[in-house]
């Protein structure tokens, strides 16, 4: 997912969902104190414009706002423009500011929200935890619309935005193809997710205190000088179901920054059961072994077909379902630069799926708006249906999931490994339960060196041929 360098005293803020605006429909644009400027109008010779803007930050601590503006003040600012056509069209944002190498970053939240030829709200998006935002219009009425943005938090004393209005037409909108499947009894063209694994980043050996971890991981906005890089918990085992007691104490964890993108058509998009019944009875995700997801597909008229897609938990560390089949991560020894046999992998194989990382901005494909957004939509039931209640997770095309380093499971236990040269590999869909476009699986491998005290990145390669 994301949290990283945050500030203490705002923790309780950045663990709340994403507020909830006015309904679509209302209130009315909120009062400006000076006229928005215009960016253009929207039409067939003009299917993209663009625009952008910062955040004013005279302190170098964190700044928090309302998400929800109720006036437009210095730091709430519009724009405005025309649309002169009855063609769907995104409006979206992304963070100018990232992190180390171009890498995501997501202390800087910014809120999007647009108006309507009638000034009311016809779409909006905030939340925390994403570099980015964006909403799509379906069906909308030509006439002038107003874009709003704000933010919830801005870390960064230089925190800006570039934003754009795009066509989903023509040049300015060219997704992948569908793939012609059978789901289940549907035969089809389906809109497939693709999945592609970031090398992994952020690697580190220490920089965490001896304390038990959090939902949050460790929210701090300064490194800790620490050699330490295991929570108490994973030290003991206690926080692994599938640890049944402390035969061998983890003393020294690997850790790092993971990022699974989709560049499919269509979304990664799965329903865990919340509840359900059927005709061995009443079952329930939250309880272990219970717990089985299914892949929901979609065509491009709109019709859908779900499938099996394998395991899935309720998660008590991060108190939230998680799904289990996403990516597994693997480390091996590397000889003469040829990968060798396994030394450890992660405990952590479940995920709370969600569009944090929106690399498709300013993109014709893959894009899209921002669909899943984490809490609380991996904890609370989206659907209801005769026979079940289910939560619904994913990750969006153009978007990924992201779990930055300090995550509680997201290590490697190389207590007892030598040092050396390593392999750290991240494989998509390991178990192969998910129906995707491509590759069934797909491999990055990151190369790095080990000490008695450090690890050094030495290379990455995306793409890469997985492991046998």
């Amino acid at each position: 997912m994301w949290w990283t360098a945050l500030l203490v005293g705002l923790s309780g803020l950045l663990a709340a969902p994403a507020v909830q605006p006015p309904p679509v429909g209302l209130p009315v644009t909120p009062p400006s104190t000076a006229a928005p400027p215009s960016i253009g109008v929207l039409d067939g010779g003009h299917p993209l414009l663009t625009f952008s803007g910062s955040i004013t930050n005279p302190t170098p601590l964190p700044l928090v706002d309302s998400p929800v503006p109720v006036a437009c003040t210095a730091e709430c600012q519009e724009f405005t423009f025309s649309a002169s056509t009855g063609s769907p069209f995104l409006v979206s944002i992304k963070n100018t500011v990232t992190g180390p190498n171009g890498t995501f970053n997501a202390n800087d939240g910014f809120d999007l929200y647009l108006y309507g030829p009638k000034g009311t709200l016809v779409g909006s998006q905030n939340g925390i935890g994403a570099n980015g935002e964006a909403l799509s219009v379906s069906t909308p009425r030509p006439g002038s619309y107003t874009i709003v943005v704000t933010f919830t938090y801005a870390y960064d004393s230089n925190a800006a935005y570039s934003g754009e209005v795009r066509l989903e037409s023509g040049s300015t909108w060219t997704p992948a193809a569908c793939t012609s499947t059978t789901v289940g009894s549907t035969t089809g063209c389906f809109l497939l997710p693709q999945l592609q694994a970031v090398p992994a980043y952020d690697l580190t050996v220490s920089g965490l205190p001896p304390v038990a971890s959090t939902p949050l991981g460790f929210p701090l906005p300064v490194p800790v000088s620490t050699s330490n890089s295991c929570y108490l918990d994973e030290s003991l085992g206690l926080d692994s179901p599938s640890v049944g007691g402390i035969e061998s104490p983890v003393t020294r964890c690997l850790r790092f920054t993971s990022d699974i993108q989709n560049a499919g058509s269509g979304p990664l998009e799965v329903d865990l059961p919340w509840l359900a019944t059927g005709s061995g009875g009443a079952s329930s995700g939250f309880v272990p072994g219970e717990c089985q997801a299914a892949q929901v597909l979609f065509q491009p008229d709109g019709s859908q077909a779900t499938r099996a897609a394998g395991a899935c938990e309720f998660h008590p560390e991060h108190a939230h379902f998680h799904y289990r089949n996403l990516v597994s991560f693997t480390l091996y020894t590397v000889s003469n630069g040829v990968i060798g046999p396994p030394v450890g992998s992660s405990l952590k194989e479940s995920f709370c799926l969600s569009d944090d990382d929106y690399f498709g901005f300013a993109t014709s494909a893959p894009n899209g708006p921002r669909t899943f957004v984490g809490q609380p939509g991996c904890n609370v039931p989206s659907q209801t249906t005769s026979t079940s209640v289910d939560v619904t997770e994913g990750i969006t095309p153009g978007w990924g999931d992201v779990y930055t380093w300090d995550t509680p499971d997201q290590f490697i236990d190389i207590s007892s490994v030598p040092a050396g040269t390593y392999a750290l590999v991240e494989k998509t869909n390991p178990a192969g339960s998910l129906l995707v476009a491509g590759p069934a699986q797909t491999c990055a491998v990151t190369t790095l060196s080990l000490t008695a005290s450090s690890v050094t990145q030495l290379a990455t390669q995306s793409g890469a041929t997985c492991p046998a």
